[in-house]
């Protein structure tokens, strides 16, 4: 097998084992400055072992309610799953954090 072949054939897999990686990290996705409710989502695919950090959430939900003139955040206990796609190969996990004084 010569160079060249070898090279192309690391390249593509290297680039379809990339293409299916994620990045599954807590993002805002809604909330209400009435409520001081913040509400925070990640996606987690059927084979993906890796959940993000609840200490980021609640870094994230924290910074958001700042921009509301709050100070902190605090999770709620309850956090809703619901398919992403109609196979369900992959979920959207999301919660909610009420800001605090």
């Amino acid at each position: 097998m010569s160079l060249m072949l070898k090279v192309s054939i690391a390249a593509a897999v290297l680039l379809t084992v990339s293409g299916c990686a994620t990045q599954n990290d807590w993002e805002a996705v809604g909330g209400s400055k009435g409520d001081a409710v913040v509400r925070l989502s990640y996606e987690l695919r059927a084979l993906d072992s890796h959940t993000p950090d609840e200490s980021d959430g609640i870094r994230l939900a924290k910074q958001r309610c700042g921009y509301w003139g709050f100070s902190g955040a605090k999770p709620f206990d309850v956090e809703t799953k619901s398919c992403a796609d109609e196979q369900c190969r992959s979920y959207i996990i999301t919660k909610e954090y009420q800001c605090v004084d």
